[in-house]
């Protein structure tokens, strides 16, 4: 039989209730309509989007954020951009609930995404059988088939966005607000 003694040097014993109140979190701020939290967090299971249970889905995300200013060095010349972007931008990782509705919208917007994307790729062929004079419409046609499918796909999939990261935080827009009140206000 083990003898019972008080080590003050053990980690407390406490019971971890995942239905605690949100009033109780402590690991995040909110400022103005963003949602401030440290790198690595992992938000309460709860949506990051209506706030509704998440029952367990934890969504993971490695975030990367540059400052908008250097989008001006992409339209002067794209390829330094990019090698620009992987040297300056700012990571740092995040893990949020998602409710079951906002996971199928996320899904769905995916799907449509590629569909509408796929879609014009035989939209775009299909001016070879064309005659000469309209040729330019289903080439054209199927290039903004394809380009809008991407956009769709990407923006609809969307759920931890970076308004900003530095050493230490990040700022994630497109929170809901009634998860925000939740977290108390952000002292630089």
């Amino acid at each position: 039989m083990p003898m019972e003694y008080d080590n003050p040097y053990a980690p407390p014993m406490a019971d971890l209730d995942s239905s605690a109140s949100l009033t109780e979190v402590t690991d995040g701020w909110r400022d103005g309509t963003l949602l401030v939290v440290p790198k690595g967090a992992e938000l309460p299971d709860r949506c990051l989007k209506c706030n509704a249970p998440a029952h367990g889905y934890r969504f993971k995300r490695t975030l990367y954020w540059l400052q908008p200013a250097w989008f001006i060095l992409f339209l002067m010349s794209p390829p330094i951009y990019i090698v620009v972007y992987l040297i300056v931008r700012k990571k740092g990782k995040a893990t949020a609930g998602l409710c079951l509705t906002h996971r199928k919208r996320r899904v769905l917007a995916i799907l449509i995404g590629w569909l509408t994307s796929l879609a014009g790729i035989p939209t775009a062929f299909l001016a070879m059988f064309v005659p000469d004079h309209y040729r330019p419409i289903p080439l054209i046609a199927g290039v903004v088939l394809m380009v809008a499918g991407l956009s769709v796909g990407m923006i609809g999939s969307l759920v931890l966005i970076p308004k900003r990261i530095d050493k230490r935080f990040i700022w994630l827009n497109k929170v809901s607000p009634d998860l925000l009140e939740s977290y108390p206000p952000w002292r630089a």
